[in-house]
């Protein structure tokens, strides 16, 4: 056990020392100078301790030491060119500590070095040319630093060399050449640099190789074909790089090749069939690149694979029947491809899970893949697949989830699917009939049920109540009839109840509040009636309430805000939190109750087509979150906006179709000054059209039409720097606006639409109207215009409609500008004198109209039919009032792509992120000085930064030029964490985008990272007592089953560990670093390509099945726990029992039944604490077994932390 106190300074008194090792003794403090006085020293290790400061000169005096080994400390500062003196030195490792600077030139005279490790310090700049003497050396390891330049020239010297690893550097150039005359070389790993060129040839020398790992290099160019000299090779990694080139045949060459990854490398062309002399291989990964063709046969031969993944790639053929041979396969994955026929029968006894989603497979599901008992995972979704499922499935006894999801699948749901152990059930977007069975309800495993966009008739049966665990229900867009039954009540357990598009009828039980973990209910778009129940108080949790095109009446009660009210929820709270409230087109009466104010949280509030009455009420100012908000045909009067203060959230505001009137306020740009859409027309408003609100830059669509404003239209703004106006849709027709259309409106060079018609504006047309070159509706008809059409105008290319009828306009300016294009088309309000032309015109017209009628029909049949395919849409069954889908854009508005694409969060009216420029960024980060570095990774560096207002933020700048991984990068983070909001998460708070460079800013967390404070800070043992360390355990398995349980889709974290739990400044936990992160479906497994994670934080499982899952995570979390018991890294503890991990340590210390030697020594186990901590490492253990299923969700650790910190 630890004892951490000082390094003792009398050590320097044992003046005949030899070997002194104080290894994992727990010492704090600096090395003292008395170890100077050790001149007889040869094996000095004090690794695993809690050593500060820099090396002490007088180390550097002891000229007889052999062996110096300081890893896993927390020193600092820089190493000495001293150690020349150090002539004897043949081992040095000072791994895993806070060494900066440059390596000294001088450690390149010590002849007699073997062994050289450096790795995991903040050392930069370039390796000296002096290492070419390093004659002796065996293994050199420099990876996880900041060293750059290239590789230093003469490395062919070290002719004796074994292992050398300078992964996740910043070296860039060439790999060099020499490297192939280092003949004895058994590891090579150059993987996560910026090489940004191709392998060389000269690497095929290297016989003796067994592991070569290249991913994520910026390779270019071809796999050299004397690869083949690689005889020895076992590991092969060249995925996430830029190579333009087809697997050479030469790989057939490596017959000592166990795995094979090459995920997104940049690869073409065939797999080549000289794969199968490849004997031995175990795994392969070739997904995520552009193979073409079929699976070569030849693979049949390959009877050692356990894992095979091309998914991603343009694949054809069927998928073969050899792949039966398989009999070692455990997890093969070939989705995303264009495959196509029928499934082949699989009866392999060792598969586990099974992919082939998003292909043109048709045909039946063959009973015969149950024959593997052991599957556990079948994904066949976006299919061509027919037939029923009524006898298929009922001998895959070990089945946990089935993904039949977007194919033609028919006939009834079968019952027994309940006796499977299903923990997830996806067959949506089918074309399953009868009635919902009785036996489904009486699964004891299923947490999900999908059954949306299907032909399923009858009513809910009341035996829903017995499927107890379930915590998704989703029937959507079915033909379900009759009452919402009460037994639904019994669902305690639900998070997720969707049933909207059906013809469910009756009033909304009463018990459907018993449901309290409910996050989500959907019940829209039935003909469901009564009134809102104030029972919708029990629902705390509620956070997204759609009860939209029903007939339900009566009052909005003011209860309906509770669970819109806190953004911190209880401890039982795991369910997305996205603040919707949509009560649209209903039959609901009365005023919007002011206890609105409450629903702190709402982001979206949906009130349209109702019966509601009295005025808008001041207190949705209070709402500062609302992103979006829609009054619009109702019965309200009074001022449109009766609130003062900001809300800078605000995108969408849609008030159409009331009886409003007043003034538009002129400040309404400072009260509304985000806003994207802004929504008047129907009503009575008067008075002028203010400047400010026209000329806001973020405003995309504004739409005054029919009220009685007045006065000018002032198209001039002030620009402040800003090229021109974002506006894209502009209508202010049917008011009374006077005054000249003037040049000024060229500030607007990006509307697509302008509507002014039947105004009283005047003046000629201004000639500017020819620099809109994005326009494609122009309606300026029925005002007292006078003069000629603009000529320009015939050049706008994608003008479609145009029309100047009513004014006193005369023809073009020239013939030629009229002689053809849009031009000859645009009406002008002038009359066709001769009668035979107007009858000839008019039945040109009914033709033509006849025509259109007829193709409309048939596009609203086709998209009938394409739109039921999509899940996301609401597909409302004949008989029932449509919904209207809103548009997402204004471009969607206007029915054309823009040549700029929108802004993510302009276009969706999500919550609102910061965007900042990239001037900003430099700034706050004076140019990227290391000096603001906090952190550094894989993906990207993070820097420490105060944005222009002074907000403390961390901008994390990803690696640029990743053209596949910076950018997928950047879309998961903006895809999940942008949208998810729990205390436990680091929040994403914006973004840049500027050329290749990525951005995330995030909110800065003041105390670093709990790897930080558990290993590399002086004072972690005050600061992080058991109390401490109970909530950050509480806290982060907070947010990571949030992650699993209460974001749809899942997220699945796959790089769990203690440096990615963050703490702010009251030692709260954040769970951060999303860059691995993958959304999956509501199935709780995902078929990863590759294995992702840290070493040490790795569940067993991923190394065979490469299938990462939520118990992979749990796993994680249970190492993480285990830190904060004992204070120990997760690996690098070679002289521990138990494998040198520190699961294998604990299981080791346990079963020799000494346990209190586990737990950090800071720690006192005795009282309350020994408890609490004990049944800690209970959970811990749990979450550490071997097998998944064994290890409990995290739902289940949070539930146990709760019971013991109570």
């Amino acid at each position: 056990m630890p004892l951490y106190v000082r390094f003792p300074s009398c050590i320097g008194a044992f003046e005949s020392l030899v070997l002194l090792n104080l290894s994992g003794c727990g010492f704090t403090g600096e090395l003292p100078d008395t170890l100077g006085n050790l001149q007889r020293l040869q094996y000095l290790e004090l690794n695993d301790n809690q050593l500060t400061g820099n090396l002490p000169a007088s180390l550097y005096t002891l000229k007889m030491l052999k062996e110096m080994v300081l890893d896993n400390n927390l020193l600092h500062g820089q190493l000495s060119p001293a150690i020349a003196q150090l002539q004897h030195l043949t081992k040095l490792s000072i791994s895993g500590n806070s060494i900066s600077g440059g390596i000294p030139t001088e450690l390149g005279s010590l002849q007699n070095l073997e062994f050289l490790d450096l790795h995991m310090n903040s050392l930069n700049e370039s390796i000296p040319a002096a290492f070419r003497n390093l004659s002796q050396l065996l293994h050199l390891d420099l990876s996880q630093n900041n060293l750059s330049g290239l590789i230093f020239s003469g490395i062919s010297s070290l002719v004796n060399l074994m292992s050398l690893d300078l992964s996740s550097n910043n070296f860039v150039g060439p790999i060099p050449r020499e490297i192939g005359q280092l003949e004895n070389l058994r590891l090579l790993i150059l993987g996560q640099n910026a090489f940004s060129a191709s392998i060389p040839e000269d690497i095929g020398n290297l016989k003796r190789l067994q592991v070569l790992l290249l991913p994520e290099c910026k390779l270019t160019g071809t796999i050299p074909w004397s690869i083949s000299g690689l005889v020895s090779l076992e590991e092969f990694d060249i995925s996430e790089n830029h190579l333009d080139a087809e697997l050479p045949t030469s790989i057939g060459l490596l017959g000592n090749l166990t795995q094979l990854i090459a995920k997104n490398a940049g690869l073409r062309g065939s797999i080549p069939k000289e794969l199968s002399n490849c004997k031995k291989i175990t795994l392969i990964n070739l997904s995520f690149n552009a193979f073409i063709g079929s699976i070569p046969e030849e693979l049949a031969e390959l009877e050692t694979v356990i894992s095979f993944s091309v998914e991603g790639n343009k694949l054809s053929g069927n998928i073969p029947d050899w792949i039966r041979n398989w009999a070692n396969a455990r997890s093969i994955s070939l989705g995303q491809n264009l495959f196509s026929g029928p499934l082949p029968l699989l009866p392999l006894q060792h598969l586990l899970s099974f992919s082939a989603e998003t292909n043109r497979l048709s045909g039946s599901v063959p009973a015969e893949m149950c024959q593997n008992n052991s599957l556990q995972t079948l994904i066949l979704h976006d299919n061509n697949l027919t037939g029923s499922i009524e006898e298929t499935f009922k001998g895959c006894t070990n089945l946990t989830e089935l993904n039949l999801l977007g194919n033609h699948l028919h006939g009834e749901i079968p019952g027994y699917l309940a006796e499977l152990p299903l923990v997830s059930l996806e067959l949506s977007l089918n074309n399953f009939t009868g009635m919902l069975p009785d036996r489904l309800w009486e699964s004891s495993t299923l947490l999900q049920i999908s059954l949306s966009n299907n032909q399923i008739t009858g009513q809910i049966p009341d035996s829903i109540g017995r499927l107890s665990s379930l915590q998704r229900l989703q029937i959507d867009n079915n033909y379900l009839e009759g009452p919402i039954p009460e037994s639904v009540g019994y669902l305690r357990n639900l998070t997720i109840l969707s049933l909207h598009g059906n013809g469910l009828s009756g009033n909304i039980p009463i018990e459907l509040f018993n449901c309290r973990n409910l996050a989500t209910l959907d019940l829209s778009s039935n003909n469901l009636t009564g009134h809102i129940p104030r029972a919708i108080s029990n629902l705390t949790l509620l956070n997204s309430l759609i009860l939209s095109y029903n007939q339900l009446s009566g009052a909005i009660p003011a209860e309906i805000c509770v669970g819109f009210e806190n953004e911190v929820h209880p401890d039982s709270e795991f369910v997305q939190h996205n603040g919707l409230l949509d009560l649209s087109y209903n039959r609901l009466t009365g005023q919007i109750p002011a206890a609105i104010k409450k629903c702190s949280m709402l982001m979206v509030l949906n009130l349209q087509g109702n019966l509601l009455n009295g005025t808008i009420p001041s207190e949705l100012g209070e709402l500062t979150n609302l992103t979006s908000i829609n009054l619009s045909s109702n019965g309200l009067v009074g001022p449109m906006l009766p609130w003062s203060a900001p809300l800078v959230q605000l995108q969408g505001l849609i008030l159409s179709n009331n009886h409003l009137n007043g003034t538009i306020p002129v400040e309404i740009g400072q009260v509304l000054p985000k806003i994207s859409m802004l929504d008047l027309s129907g009503n009575v408003l008067t008075g002028s059209l203010p400047q400010s609100l026209l000329c806001n830059k973020y405003l995309n669509r504004l739409d005054v039409s029919n009220n009685n404003l007045s006065g000018k239209i002032l198209f001039f703004c002030p620009m402040d720097g800003e090229s021109s106006s974002s506006l894209l849709f502009f209508n202010s027709s049917s008011n009374h606006f006077s005054g000249t259309l003037d040049e000024s409106i060229s500030n607007f060079t990006q509307l697509s639409s302008l509507d002014i018609h039947n105004n009283s504006l005047t003046g000629s047309l201004p000639s500017a109207l020819s620099d809109l070159s994005f326009l494609n509706y122009l309606d300026l008809s029925s005002n007292d215009f006078y003069g000629v059409i603009p000529c320009g105008i015939c050049n706008i290319f994608g003008l479609t409609f145009a029309n100047f009828s009513g004014n006193h306009i005369e023809m073009f300016s020239s013939s030629d500008c009229a002689a053809g294009g849009v031009c000859s088309t645009i009406g002008t309000g002038r009359r066709v004198a001769h009668p035979s032309h107007r009858v000839r015109r008019l039945g040109i017209i009914c033709i033509l109209s006849l025509a259109v009628i007829i193709v409309l029909v048939l596009l609203v049949f086709y998209l009938r039919h394409k739109l039921s395919r999509n899940s996301s849409l609401v597909i409302v069954p004949a008989g029932k009032a449509k919904a209207t889908v809103e548009p997402t854009s204004s471009d969607e508005l206007l029915g054309r792509k823009s040549r700029e694409p929108l802004s993510i969060n302009l276009a969706t009216f999500q919550h609102s992120l910061l965007r900042v420029t990239t001037d900003d960024i430099l700034k706050a980060t004076k140019n990227f000085s290391k000096e603001h570095i906090i952190g550094d990774g894989g993906f990207g560096t993070v820097y420490r930064a105060a944005l222009p207002e002074g907000r403390r933020v961390a901008i994390k700048r990803l690696h640029g030029g990743h053209q596949f991984q910076g950018d997928r990068e950047f879309l998961a983070e903006m895809e999940t964490i942008g949208k998810v909001k729990h205390p436990n998460l680091v929040p994403l708070l914006g973004y840049c985008v500027c050329g290749d460079e990525r951005f995330l800013i995030y909110e800065y967390m003041e105390n670093g990272s709990l790897e930080i404070w558990l290993r590399n800070r002086a004072d972690a043992v005050e600061a992080l007592g058991w109390p401490d360390r109970l909530k950050i355990c509480l806290g982060s398995a907070h947010g990571l089953a949030f992650l699993h349980e209460g974001f749809v889709p899942h997220i699945i974290h796959r790089d769990m560990k203690s440096s990615n739990i963050l703490l702010d400044v009251n030692f709260e936990p954040r769970v951060s670093d999303f860059g691995l992160a993958r959304i999956i479906s509501a199935c709780e497994t995902h078929v990863s390509t590759d294995i992702a994670g840290t070493f040490g934080y790795i569940p067993p499982e991923y190394g065979q099945t490469m299938k990462s899952s939520t118990k992979g995570d749990v796993y994680s979390f249970g190492v993480v726990m285990l830190e904060l018991l004992t204070g120990r890294p997760p690996t690098g503890q070679e002289d521990l029992e138990g494998g040198g991990n520190l699961v294998g340590w604990v299981r080791w210390v346990i079963a020799r039944g000494t346990r209190n030697e586990l737990f950090d020594h800071c720690l006192p186990v005795s009282g309350v604490w020994r408890e609490q901590m004990v049944r800690v490492l209970g959970i811990a253990l749990d979450c550490t077994a071997d097998e998944p299923w064994k290890r409990p969700s995290m739902v289940d650790v949070v539930q146990g932390l709760v019971v013991l910190a109570s």
